[in-house]
């Protein structure tokens, strides 16, 4: 089911860009991140022991439209990534536990010129995501991301793109799935890199 509504949703992209008036206004992007949790859940014993999921890297697919300032896009990323059980000092890890497939729709401000060609941005949207967890249902969870980026242009069509972001959705964990943890929000901050095509 993940790889038919991936392609799906790059399908739409692709062709409500290329459909539109404007179309030497859009950019194509593909990026590749790292993500580091915090939250998720919480022992209840005082130990103060969590599980999370761990350190997933992201390949993710975006495509936008550039305003002055404000234009917006979407991105879709991909991930698979270990569970963690986290404590003072020690970590134990399950490897291939999760795959997430996320889809963020944002606005996104030009904030300011660095020299004569860099850009920095501000990216901010609501965050959709499904969570595969491994002999478990899939469960759908919905949050909130936000990110500054920084453009630098390659020369014709391509740039390069960096960003720092952070994003926070209820925990993937249903309430009662771990005895003797509750669940709490998933905070996430991502650093990325990237290559934009401009259509």
């Amino acid at each position: 089911m993940r790889v038919p509504f991936l392609g799906i949703v790059i399908g739409i992209l692709v062709s409500s860009a290329t459909a539109s008036p404007a179309f030497g206004q859009w950019t194509l992007g593909l990026e590749i991140g790292a993500d580091r949790y915090w939250g998720g859940s919480a022992e209840t014993g005082g130990e103060n022991r969590s599980f999370r999921p761990y350190r997933p890297t992201t390949f993710g697919l975006g495509l936008h439209r550039k305003g002055h300032p404000v234009g917006w896009g979407v991105q879709v990323h991909y991930a698979g990534a270990g569970l963690a059980l986290e404590g003072p000092g020690a970590v134990a890890v399950v490897e291939g536990v999760f795959t997430v497939v996320s889809l963020s729709p944002e606005v996104v401000y030009r904030l300011t010129a660095l020299g004569p060609v860099a850009e920095l941005r501000l990216h901010a949207g609501p965050l959709f995501e499904a969570w595969g967890i491994i002999d478990e249902d899939s469960r759908t969870r919905v949050g909130a991301q936000g990110a500054v980026s920084l453009g630098i242009p390659l020369g014709g069509h391509l740039a390069g793109t960096l960003l720092a972001g952070a994003a926070v959705i209820p925990s993937p964990f249903e309430e009662g799935e771990l005895p003797g943890y509750a669940t709490r929000a998933l905070w996430r901050r991502r650093f990325a890199v990237g290559l934009q095509y401009r259509l």
